[in-house]
């Protein structure tokens, strides 16, 4: 059987949009706890020898944003500033149950600060190195992870698809033939009604067809939208114990794209609260920080338990819990193997789950790695694993989401997001026919791409951050709209250097 791993690293534009709790901090967590263990993991296994490959998709807003100086510097001086905190923990934890915790947390951060200035911040630079040494394969996605079945208008999504195939050229070098859809979302050909006032109804082409066209050949989804009659994936209960042998089939759409479906059993494992690995006692607790320094010094220990009755975090038994839980998957990856040996097994995952939500989360990849390169099971890059004999497939409409549908994304909460990026997108489909100003066209494209991030209506659904999303998307099109009537050379300069990404933006895609 065949293993192909594929993650997928994603955070929406915050350059510039706050630091904490909502804004480029985060993205420095991530840098450190994921992105760059990423890196140091690949290296170790290029070290020994391992021929693990797996596949990364790095979103081009993501991109954009690890490649910019303004981050550059930014994580340059949080990381100084984590190590500063946690050599004052080592100091004031010396001799206590926590002192372990903190000398580990010294160690974290020499490393990293010392990663980062050996690979002079180019995280993008050693991840392409990595793919050319055919450790890895890069994909990509929608340019800001717009939500393609919603955008209501197929210009808008060519123009979310190219902008995404361009800004991958430009970091990466080469063409990638593997895409991410965001949020695992998908539309097939048919006739559209927009949801709310706004957008193009009619009939549309599939989102699987707008691939095809823009040269790509393969992507990801969901296994429920294989079987309808299966449960949704993770969070709702166990697996059956008799799962459908479709899941590690390769499938081809109508158009011709290519499709690989998450394996569930063994993403259960990996997502599920209540069955995964990350919700062991062992594993360092995420929610739970030091009211002098913020760092995490304490362990899940048991989920049902207040944060303040959290025990210490025993770093030693955690690493050693991972060699535990990778056995597990990878055992349970060889039974479904022997039952399917020419099957295709794909394990999607969020990227950030790893290192960064589940801190040990790196170190369980490397070893699940390490133990499938000994084993009958193969671990291959997607673009491998799609060239296996294909089944043809029609696929119903849906996301990973709740119920399989575009419910978190869309509902009453979101639908003045909706109406607005409606708006907008028929602004700028008409702009472009009218105005002559290509600097204010580009700087609109821009705004308008990052309206239309599904980040901002699923903080607004999940509540994590509501008030941040709504002041985002907002945002974006106040300034869209500032540009649409008009701004002064002064006011458009400022807006450029806000909302940076995508130096390319060529508005021309807007045209029918």
């Amino acid at each position: 059987m065949k293993f192909a791993l594929v993650l997928h690293a994603h955070l929406p534009y915050v350059r510039g949009h706050g630091s904490w709790p909502f804004g480029e901090e985060t993205l420095f967590e991530v840098m450190a706890e994921t992105y760059l263990p990423l890196l140091r993991m690949l290296e170790a296994l290029a070290q020994d020898g391992i021929q693990a490959p797996f596949t990364l998709g790095i979103t081009p807003i993501l991109s954009e944003q690890l490649a910019d100086e303004r981050i550059k510097a930014g994580f340059r001086t949080y990381a100084q500033d984590r190590l500063s905190r946690a050599e004052g923990d080592l100091i004031r934890y010396q001799g206590t149950e926590l002192e372990e915790s903190a000398r580990y947390q010294v160690r974290f951060w020499e490393t990293t600060l010392k990663q980062y200035e050996a690979l002079s911040g180019e995280l993008l630079k050693a991840f392409r190195q990595r793919e050319e040494e055919g450790l890895l394969e890069l994909i990509t996605s929608n340019a800001t992870h717009g939500y393609s079945p919603l955008l209501g208008y197929d210009e808008a999504l060519w123009a979310q698809v190219k902008t995404g195939l361009q800004t991958h050229r430009r970091h990466f070098k080469k063409d990638p033939t593997g895409f991410w859809l965001p949020e695992m979302a998908y539309r097939p050909r048919g006739p559209w009604t927009p949801p709310v006032e706004g957008g193009r109804a009619g009939l549309r082409p599939g989102v699987d067809e707008v691939l095809m066209r823009a040269g790509l050949r393969y992507t990801f989804l969901d296994a429920h939208l294989l079987d309808r009659s299966l449960p949704v994936l993770s969070p709702y209960g166990p697996w059956p114990e008799k799962a459908p042998s479709g899941h590690y089939r390769v499938y081809e759409l109508p158009s011709g794209l290519r499709v690989f479906f998450r394996d569930p059993k063994t993403a259960l494992q990996v997502w599920s609260a209540d069955y995964g690995y990350p919700g062991d006692g062992v594993y360092r607790e995420f929610h739970r920080k030091d009211p002098v320094s913020g760092l995490h010094h304490h362990r899940v220990t048991d989920r049902r338990l207040d944060l303040a009755q959290k025990a210490p975090y025993d770093p030693e038994a955690a690493f050693a819990r991972v060699g535990v839980h990778a056995e597990h998957f990878a055992t349970l990856v060889e039974g479904i193997a022997q039952a399917h040996p020419e099957g295709v097994l794909a394990a999607c995952y969020d990227a950030e789950l790893f290192g960064h939500w589940w801190h040990e989360g790196v170190a369980w990849l490397e070893a699940v790695l390490r133990r499938l390169s000994r084993s009958k099971v193969r671990p291959v890059r997607a673009k491998e694993a799609v060239q296996a004999e294909a089944v043809r497939v029609e696929l119903p409409e849906g996301s990973w989401g709740r119920g399989g549908t575009h419910e978190v994304w869309l509902n009453e909460k979101t639908l003045d997001y909706w109406r607005t990026v409606y708006r907008a997108e028929a602004a700028m489909l008409e702009a472009v026919q009218r105005l002559k100003d290509e600097r204010r066209l580009r700087q609109m494209m821009r705004e308008l791409l990052l309206l239309e991030s599904s980040d901002w209506p699923f903080l607004i659904d999940t509540g994590q951050a509501e008030e941040y999303a709504k002041e985002r998307y907002q945002g974006h099109a106040d300034r869209f709209f500032r540009l649409l009537n008009g701004v002064s050379s002064e006011e458009l300069k400022a807006l450029e250097a806000l909302d940076n990404p995508f130096p390319e933006a060529d508005f021309r895609l807007y045209l029918a």
